[in-house]
């Protein structure tokens, strides 16, 4: 390995977050011939196909997705080193941070970390991207986004994470609802009709507990975000879940109320991820203790 020539792990790793040989040619200005010529080299390197191909692009193979992240570190290492340590001045600088976050973060979390970007970095963007928690470990490591909060853990042991609330789900519906009260059963609950909010926000936890009891829920409508529960709880008879931080919000939003949910439900954290780099970047630094300090969870 004392002679492997470092552009092919740069190959390597745009293979990898492409999966085409297409793309990765056109971000590197190289023909398709050359991009497949270093995969072959690569290939014999390690002894191990690397990637396979499939309708949907490269599946890398389990060697590869081992060398991902560690490649992906060393290769930004060596990008920092040579174009020098970066520095970030809040007071001075027009950064646009990407923050991956659910409806419920923005009205909930991001008022207070605003208001604290506004007073120390009066220059600073923040863009919110809705979560879909199927990509933030590729956009963090790709650096496509900055941070993200979700509820469901992130294991992986390259990302931090900085617990920032901890919650518990309650059950909403309207507040003349005719046949549920503060404390239903079971039986009361799942004979009504749901509306549920797509797992694609990540919380699954209330449906993964009713599931392992054996039952589900009859699911009336599906949506994209928490924000519209309220009004449409308001004027339907069906029920929904929500986490019991927003209760109070959500009920001063409409006339709903909130009940006890007839099935225990473990207790959820909110959490703040962020890529662990091997030479961190002192602007996502900043944001990460910046929202910290705001939540409350850090001091000043």
């Amino acid at each position: 390995m004392t002679d492997f020539d470092l552009n092919l792990v740069r190959t390597f790793l745009l293979l990898y977050e492409t999966r085409s040989v297409t793309r990765t040619a056109e971000r590197l200005s190289l023909t398709q011939p050359s991009v497949s010529h270093a995969l072959s080299r690569m290939r014999k390197q390690f002894n191990d196909s690397l990637f396979s191909r499939s309708p949907s692009g490269l599946q890398p193979t389990e060697l590869a997705s081992a060398m991902y992240p560690r490649l992906r570190q060393a290769f930004e290492v060596i990008d920092t080193t040579v174009s020098g340590v970066g520095q970030f001045d809040p007071a001075t600088s027009r950064r646009t941070f990407r923050l991956h976050a659910t409806d419920l973060g923005e009205v909930s979390l991001l008022p207070p970390v605003l208001r604290l970007i506004a007073e120390t970095a009066p220059g600073v963007d923040v863009h919110i991207i809705p979560l879909d928690f199927a990509v933030v470990e590729t956009e963090l490591r790709q650096g496509q986004a900055d941070a993200v909060i979700c509820t469901p853990r992130i294991t992986a042991p390259d990302f931090e994470r900085d617990v920032l609330l901890r919650d518990s789900y309650c059950g909403i519906c309207s507040a003349s609802h005719p046949r549920v009260g503060t404390d239903p059963t079971l039986d009361e609950f799942l004979n009504e009709r749901h509306v549920a909010v797509d797992v694609s926000a990540g919380h699954t936890d209330v449906d993964r507990s009713l599931s392992l009891l054996g039952h589900s829920r009859d699911v009336a409508l599906r949506i994209a975000h928490f924000a519209a529960l309220p009004q449409l709880i308001e004027k339907t008879p069906h029920l929904s879940i929500i986490p019991r931080s927003v209760s109070d919000k959500f009920c001063r939003m409409a006339d709903v109320k909130t009940f006890e949910l007839p099935f225990a439900v473990p207790a959820v954290e909110i959490s703040l991820y962020t890529y662990k780099r091997v030479l961190p970047d002192p602007g996502t630094e900043w944001f990460r203790r910046t929202v910290k300090i705001a939540l409350g969870v850090e001091a000043r």
